[in-house]
C-alpha cells in the first residue's frame, strides 16, 4: 500500500525488554491514527531471575539479549520501520549493570534502549486503558482501582470522574513473588500478607478518602490477568487493544480461587502454558485475590491493552505533536489528592499555579525555558506548601523532601528533583552550591530551578492574602519592568510588601523590576 503525500501509512515498532521475554511488535499507522498489528515476535530470556535474585544481568543472558536485539534490528530494517521505541521495564530498571546493558545493545544492534520508569509506564498504561474503556463503557462515571500486574512490579492507581487521582508502584510482580516464595508452591496467605504490608488501603484513604464500604470497580491489565480473565470468559489471552472482558465479582473470584489452589501442572494444562507461566498466573491470582478481599470490588474489567500497545499509541501521539497533553488534568488531580493528604490550602495552591503559568507565558517571548517547564512549574506551585504539614517555619525544606519522595505518573525522577528544588526555593534563601538539593542537579536543571523558583516566589507573594485578588491580572512589559495590572479593589499594601521581600531573585534572574498597578481592566 503506497504512502500518501503526508507519509501515511507508515510502519512503527515497539521492542519491550521484559523480565522473562523480549518482544517485538510491528504496526502500521494509518492517517486517521488507526494502528494495525503486522507481526509479533517473542524470544525468551530470563532477565528477572538474574536481577531479582542477584541484582544484575548475568554475562550469559546479556549475550543472549544482544543476539535477540540484533535479530530484531534486522527485522525492523526489513519492514523499513520509520519510528521505533525500545524500552526496558522492571528487570533492567533495577539492574545494577543497566548502563552496561544499554551500551551492549547499542553496540550490537544500533538500537537505543530506554529504561522505562514506573511513572512513565503508569501514565501510558492508564491513557491506553482509559481510551479502550471509553469505547465500551461510561468510564467517566466509574470509580475504582486500576492495576498493571507485571512480572517485576505492580502499578496501583485510583481513578474517579474520568481522571487518575492516585498512583504508586509496588515492587511485587508475579515473577518476583514466585521467586520469593518458591516455584513449586506458595500460599495465598503469603501473598496477601506481603501486599497488606504495603498499606495500600491506608494510602488510598489518606489521599482520596476511600472508605471501606464504598463499592469500586477493579480494572486489571497484564498477561497473567488476561490468561485468568480470558479463561473465565472463554476468550483468547492475547491483548487486542479495544477488546475487554467484563466479569461479575463472583466469576473472577471463582477463577482466582481455582488458580491459587491448583497444582502447577494442572494449571499449566488448563491454560495451555508452561509451568513457569502457570506459576505467574497463580501469583497474579493471589494479587487479585488481595484486592477483591480488601476492597469492595463489585465488578472486574480486563482491557485488551498491553504495554506495547500503550507504547505505540504514545509514540503516535508524540509524532503528531501539538495539542493538549491528555494526562494534564490527571496530573493536576493527583497533585490535588497529595495536597489533600497533607492539608494544603487548595484555593491558594490553585491561585499560585495560575499566576505562575501566566507569568511564565509572558516571559517566554524573551527568555528561554525548557519544553517541560510549564508542567514542572505547575506541579511545584500546587505542592509548594505541603511541607506545612510537618512544620510551618521551615516548610519550604519539608516540601522539598516530601515532593522528592513522591511518585508522580508522567514525571521522571530527574524532573521530580527539579520540582522539589523549585518548591524548596519558593521562599527564604536563594539556591547555593552548598545546598545538597541544588548540587545534585545538572547545569541545565539548575538554570530551570532558578527561573521557575523566581516565578513561584512572585506568584506566592501576589496571593499572600489567600484571597485570589490577582486572578484577573494583566501583565505588561515596560522597558525593564514587568507591570502587574489588577482592578482597583482596595489596598494592595501587603502584596507590595511581600513582592518587595520575595522579588529580588526575580530581578537577578530576569533583569526585570516588578510593579503592581491598579487600573480598570477591559473585559
Amino acid at each position: 500500500m503506497s504512502r500518501t503525500k503526508h507519509g501515511f501509512p507508515y510502519q512503527a515498532g515497539v521492542i519491550d525488554v521484559g523480565a522473562h521475554s523480549t518482544r517485538l511488535d510491528l504496526f502500521e499507522v494509518a492517517s486517521g491514527g488507526k494502528i494495525t498489528l503486522l507481526e509479533s515476535l517473542s524470544r525468551t530470556v530470563n532477565l528477572g531471575y538474574d536481577v531479582f535474585r542477584h541484582g544484575s544481568v548475568s554475562p550469559g543472558n546479556l549475550s543472549t539479549l544482544g543476539e535477540i536485539m540484533a535479530d530484531f534490528s534486522r527485522k525492523l530494517a526489513e519492514y523499513r520501520v520509520r519510528s521505533c521505541r525500545v524500552v526496558a521495564t522492571s528487570a533492567i530498571r533495577e539492574a545494577f549493570n543497566r548502563e552496561l546493558v544499554v551500551n551492549r545493545i547499542r553496540s550490537v544492534s544500533n538500537l537505543t534502549l530506554e529504561i522505562l520508569e514506573s511513572q512513565e509506564e503508569t501514565r501510558i498504561s492508564f491513557l491506553s486503558m482509559r481510551d479502550a474503556l471509553r469505547k465500551s463503557l461510561p468510564f467517566d462515571e466509574l470509580s475504582g482501582i486500576c492495576l498493571v500486574v507485571g512480572t517485576g512490579s505492580l502499578l496501583v492507581s485510583w481513578f474517579e470522574g474520568g481522571l487518575m487521582r492516585f498512583s504508586e508502584a509496588v515492587p511485587l510482580g508475579t515473577s518476583r513473588l514466585v521467586d520469593a516464595f518458591g516455584r513449586s508452591a506458595f500460599s495465598i496467605e503469603q501473598i496477601m500478607e506481603t501486599l497488606r504490608s504495603q498499606d495500600i488501603r491506608q494510602r488510598l484513604r489518606e489521599s482520596v478518602g476511600l472508605e471501606p464500604s464504598r463499592p469500586v470497580a477493579l480494572v486489571a491489565m497484564g498477561a497473567s490477568v488476561r490468561h485468568l480473565a480470558g479463561g473465565c470468559a472463554g476468550e483468547s489471552a492475547e491483548g487486542g487493544g479495544d477488546e475487554l472482558i467484563e466479569l461479575p465479582r463472583e466469576a473472577i473470584v471463582r477463577a482466582v480461587d481455582y488458580a491459587v489452589t491448583a497444582e502447577p501442572a494442572a494449571l499449566a494444562s488448563e491454560f495451555k502454558v508452561s509451568e513457569p507461566v502457570a506459576g505467574s498466573i497463580a501469583a497474579c491470582a493471589g494479587i487479585l485475590s488481595y484486592f477483591l478481599d480488601e476492597f469492595n470490588c463489585e465488578s472486574f474489567i480486563c482491557p485488551g491493552t498491553t504495554t506495547r500497545i500503550a507504547l505505540i499509541q504514545d509514540l503516535v501521539r508524540r509524532s503528531r505533536g501539538g495539542g493538549p497533553d491528555p494526562f494534564h488534568d490527571d496530573l493536576a488531580a493527583i497533585c490535588g489528592a497529595i495536597g489533600h493528604k497533607y492539608g494544603y490550602d487548595a484555593c491558594h495552591a490553585g491561585h499560585v499555579a495560575r499566576i505562575s503559568l501566566a507569568i511564565q507565558e509572558k516571559l517566554r517571548r524573551n527568555f528561554d525555558f525548557a519544553p517541560r517547564s510549564p508542567v514542572l512549574l505547575e506541579v511545584a506551585a500546587y505542592l509548594h506548601d505541603i511541607g506545612r504539614f510537618v512544620d510551618t517555619r521551615q516548610h519550604h525544606k519539608h516540601s522539598c523532601y516530601l515532593i522528592g519522595n513522591l511518585q508522580l505518573p508522567g514525571v521522571s525522577e530527574a524532573e521530580l528533583r527539579v520540582i522539589a528544588a523549585v518548591a524548596r526555593y519558593h521562599r527564604k534563601a536563594a539556591p547555593r552550591e552548598s545546598h545538597m538539593e541544588y548540587m545534585q542537579l545538572s547545569a541545565e536543571e539548575k538554570v530551570s530551578v532558578l527561573k521557575l523558583s523566581a516565578i513561584l516566589r512572585v506568584a506566592d507573594a501576589l496571593d499572600c492574602t489567600r484571597q485570589g485578588r490577582f486572578e484577573r491580572m494583566r501583565l505588561l512589559r515596560r522597558g525593564h519592568t514587568l507591570v502587574i495590572q489588577v482592578p482597583d479593589s482596595g489596598s494592595f499594601r501587603q502584596e507590595r510588601l511581600y513582592l518587595e521581600l520575595k522579588g529580588g531573585m526575580f530581578n537577578e534572574v530576569f533583569g526585570l523590576d516588578l510593579k503592581i498597578e491598579e487600573t480598570p481592566l477591559i473585559s
